[in-house]
């Protein structure tokens, strides 16, 4: 599946969908920033391609994930 098919679906919480995903590579100079997977748990270092996913809530507005690739993705999502 490619990100771009991800858009729209709905996260199960119920609360909120998918507005957006990505692949990402977060570069700050000198830092070394870390991440966690919300799917598998894995640690990320977010200089490294990973992907972004924003989640869109009528209430409280967006959140933004980190996730190691499509699998994780699609998996959180309860997909697969």
């Amino acid at each position: 599946m490619t990100l771009s098919e991800f858009v729209g679906r709905p996260h199960p919480d119920g609360g909120a969908t998918v507005a957006h995903a990505a692949t990402h590579y977060r570069w700050t100079p000198g830092s070394n920033t870390l991440g966690r997977c919300p799917q598998c748990g894995a640690e990320l270092e977010l200089s490294e391609r990973h992907v972004l996913v924003t989640l869109s809530r009528e209430i409280g507005g967006d959140d933004r994930h980190h996730l190691c690739d499509e699998a994780c993705v699609a998996a959180w999502l309860g997909g697969e």
